[in-house]
C-alpha cells in the first residue's frame, strides 16, 4: 500500500474516530463521569485516536524532527492543531492518573475543555485540507 493510500484509510479513521470521541466526551460531561464504564470507552478511544495522530503525522513527517517540522508549517491551523493536542493528550494522561487514584478534581473538566477546542481546531484542520485537495 502506498503512503497516499495508507494517508487516506488514516484520515477516515481519524475523522471517525474524532467523531466518536467527541461523543463520548459530551457524554462525561453531561454525566459527570458517573459511569465508569464510559470512562473506560473514553480512554480507550483517546488511546486509539493519540496513536492513530501519531501515525498519521509518521506519515507526512517520516522519523524527522516533529517539533522542528510543526514550527516551519505554514499553516497556522496545523501549527496551532499540534500544540492543542500534545496539551489535550497530556492533560488526558494527568486526568488518568488522577481517576485511577480515585480522586475526583477539576482537571478531567480542564481536560475536556481542551479535548473540544482540540476537536474544533481539527475540523478547521480537515475542511482546509479537504479543500486543497479538491483544487489538485
Amino acid at each position: 500500500m502506498k503512503t497516499a493510500s495508507k494517508l487516506k484509510l488514516c484520515n477516515k479513521s481519524l475523522g471517525l474516530l474524532l467523531v466518536l470521541m467527541l461523543v463520548s466526551g459530551v457524554q462525561l460531561e453531561a454525566t459527570s463521569g458517573k459511569y465508569p464504564w464510559s470512562v473506560w470507552m473514553h480512554i480507550m478511544l483517546g488511546t486509539l485516536l493519540c496513536i492513530l495522530v501519531g501515525y498519521h503525522i509518521s506519515l507526512h513527517y517520516k522519523s524527522t524532527n516533529w517539533f522542528s517540522r510543526f514550527a516551519k508549517n505554514p499553516r497556522k491551523v496545523t501549527r496551532v492543531l499540534w500544540w492543542i493536542y500534545l496539551l489535550t493528550a497530556i492533560s488526558g494522561v494527568a486526568a488518568t492518573a488522577v481517576w485511577f487514584g480515585g480522586a475526583h478534581t477539576p482537571l478531567g473538566g480542564v481536560h475536556g475543555k481542551i479535548g473540544f477546542l482540540m476537536a474544533v481546531i481539527s475540523t478547521i484542520h480537515i475542511v482546509c485540507h479537504k479543500k486543497k485537495y479538491k483544487r489538485q
